[in-house]
């Protein structure tokens, strides 16, 4: 693999930890700030709403200008947004620089499809499978280790650390941008298909789900009679637990199955379906702590596998790495559109024992129609 992408992977790692350092520190931040629980899910699911806005537009430019300059842009507003996130006093400053931070997302993420097909032909399927994957192992170790941090350098410390590794991805990107892509076809023309259609519903369910799982394990398992440090701790440890599942998902089977794309999609879309059901299921009515830990692990597996290998499905619909930039963008905002109001609205349904039997319904019906789509996609 060369090594002219490193730069670009690290900034995609980084902007994952920054986003889900948060996620077990929900009821810190809850007390902290004395907001409800929506207002902190609603700052973890702007990202998804970054996506589903700007995503387009950062396909767009990326195809009609550079990736170049969408990429330094999205450095430039990470380490401005975790900055200013870390020495926030109040919660509107928060949540604004929190935005400002999640817009870096759809930027750096949203036109990977250009870089993989312009840069690694022949291997796109993997590049976006390593490039997705590295992302979540970033937003696994937010997750694994935030609880220890913050228990160390309490929570602007943690917040400040996330803003140190921006800055370093700033630093690192710069002079490396000559390497990215700058010249190919410029028209858009044939950029979407109604078959890619398919393809976005999967990256929707997949994603908000995932999203969603990781943002109420501190909070089901006070639910479940666990005190809240303890809650805290092994939230964490969940979710980062399923996005190293991702991110080992998204790196190995796509690679493992790149000449096999269906094969590997229809597998990865029952196995996905099935681990939901095990992940649902066990956060919600046990305190079996092993089985809820596989559960979550295989979904980040197999689900961001899929997800992934759902991605690169889309640029099949198109002949040209400009194109191909903005179908992937395409598909990162549809799927994003599901993390931006599936956590806030079916999350929710998690945190009360008079609802959660609905929640759980919702997930395995979400899931079961991805996992039946797979059979369909094109490969």
């Amino acid at each position: 693999m060369e090594t002219r992408i490193v730069p670009y992977w690290f900034l995609i790692f980084t902007i994952g930890f920054g986003w889900f350092s948060l996620a077990p520190l929900v009821p810190v931040l809850e007390n902290y700030f004395n907001v409800p629980l929506s207002s902190i899910l609603f700052i973890i699911s702007s990202y998804g709403y970054s996506m589903a806005i700007l995503g387009l537009l950062a396909g767009f430019l990326s195809a009609k200008f550079t990736t170049r300059s969408v990429l330094l842009i999205s450095s430039v507003l990470s380490f401005i947004g975790l900055l200013g996130r870390a020495l926030s006093n109040g919660f509107p400053t928060f949540f604004l620089f929190a935005i400002v931070a999640s817009v870096a997302y759809p930027l750096a993420v949203a036109p990977v499809g250009s870089i993989a097909r312009s840069m690694f032909k022949g291997r796109a399927s993997t590049i976006v499978g390593v490039s997705v994957g590295i992302l979540f192992i970033g937003m696994a170790l937010g997750s694994f280790f935030s609880p220890s941090i913050f228990s160390f350098i309490g929570l602007r410390g943690t917040l400040m650390l996330s803003a140190i590794l921006a800055l370093i991805a700033l630093v690192l990107i710069i002079p490396s941008l000559r390497n990215y892509p700058s010249h190919y076809e410029r028209s858009l023309k044939g950029s979407f298909t109604p078959g890619m259609i398919k393809n976005w519903y999967v990256g929707l369910a997949v994603a908000s789900i995932s999203v969603m799982l990781g943002s109420i394990a501190s909070t089901v398992l006070q639910i479940h009679g666990i005190i809240t440090p303890l809650a805290v701790s092994m939230g964490g440890f969940l979710t980062g637990l399923s996005f190293l599942g991702s991110g080992l998902g998204a790196i190995i089977l796509p690679s493992l199955l790149e000449n096999r794309l269906r094969l590997g999609l229809i597998l990865t879309g029952v196995l996905t379906f099935l681990s939901a059901i095990i992940s649902a299921v066990s956060i919600s009515f046990t305190v079996n702590f092993p089985l809820i830990a596989l559960g979550y692990f295989l979904f980040g597996f197999f689900g961001n596998a899929y997800w992934s290998m759902a991605m690169a499905s889309t640029t099949l619909y198109v002949n040209d790495p400009g194109k191909a930039g903005f179908a992937t963008s395409m598909y990162s905002v549809i799927t994003n559109v599901g993390v931006s109001i599936i956590p806030v609205t079916v999350g929710v349904l998690f945190s009360d024992n008079s609802t959660i039997v609905d929640g759980v319904v919702i997930v395995v019906i979400i899931e079961l129609i991805a996992g039946l789509l797979s059979f369909f996609l094109k490969s």
